[in-house]
């Protein structure tokens, strides 16, 4: 065989391990596409924003602190919850990636929703994960705005969003990849931000600016319910977890479903089916 038709054939074997790499992997539903396409407006919201800096404690006791990290590390957080469909979904495919890129100035942290530590700990053993991480009393996750789980965020080697994703993701390599291998290389030619200058920016930043206008206003003032919505959050059980109806629950999912009750159009719906797709669309639950 000739060298240009060597090439040509190493060429077509490369392109074919590709398409059959991405092709194994599992396609996402309509729905989770749906969600892409809203993380996809967060992530062009948030890019470029300097990463918010917050202190974690992670299931082996360790301490997690963002400036600790950036500008050695791409850190992808990650933030989940145990009893949400979709973040059980994405779980082994962020820890084959996380284990295939760790020793390549990569850090994966998973971040727990207001959850009880027993019940976290047996989530990581059941699911057998191997990346670091923490539960979350509600504060990180207003710093990054998060309002439906799972959200995954990629803060780059200059300390700011460069990813924000709400929805599971079906393939970690299309995500992460590109943005990994640039990190890599600007941490390699020491061209990033440095802890004291991530420091300084993340002191005059402390929340994502989004949330900073969202939160101007009390979660009861900014989200009135009519009799109707009054009505399902009363009946409707709270996602989160807990044993409360979303009525009468302050977790993030409740307020989200509290605000999408209020702001959206429910004619031509039953109640049954807004609860269902309330549950599917914030918190991975039946169809």
């Amino acid at each position: 065989m000739t060298k240009p038709l060597l090439r040509v054939s190493i060429a077509l074997t490369a392109l074919l391990l590709g398409y059959l790499h991405y092709a194994l992997k599992p396609s996402p539903s309509e729905s989770l596409l749906q969600e892409y396409a809203q993380g996809m407006t967060s992530s062009t919201e948030w890019k470029g924003q300097i990463a918010p800096e917050f202190e974690l404690k992670t299931t082996t006791g360790e301490l997690f602190h963002v400036s600790d990290n950036v500008g050695r590390k791409t850190i992808v957080l990650n933030f989940f919850a145990t009893w949400c469909g979709p973040c059980r979904e994405e779980m082994p495919e962020l820890n084959r990636y996380f284990n295939q890129h760790k020793d390549e100035s990569f850090l994966l942290v998973g971040i727990d929703s207001e959850e009880t530590p027993d019940r976290v700990e047996a989530y990581l053993k059941e699911l057998k994960l191997d990346f670091p991480v923490g539960i979350d009393a509600g504060a990180i996750a207003k710093q990054y705005d998060v309002s439906a789980l799972p959200t995954t965020v990629l803060i780059g080697a200059d300390g700011k969003v460069q990813f924000y994703e709400m929805g599971s993701l079906a393939n970690a390599d299309v995500a992460f990849d590109n943005l990994l291998q640039q990190n890599r290389k600007l941490i390699e030619q020491g061209q990033v931000i440095s802890a004291e200058d991530y420091r300084r920016q993340a002191q005059k930043q402390p929340v994502l600016p989004v949330h900073q206008a969202q939160a101007a206003t009390p979660p009861k003032e900014e989200y009135p319910l009519d009799a109707r919505g009054k009505a399902i959050v009363a009946r409707m059980d709270c996602p989160c977890g807990c044993d409360k109806k979303v009525q009468g629950c302050t977790c993030t999912t409740s307020n989200n479903i509290k605000k999408a009750l209020s702001t959206e159009d429910l004619k031509g719906k039953s109640d049954d089916e807004v609860i269902k797709s309330l549950n599917k669309r914030f918190c991975g639950g039946p169809s």
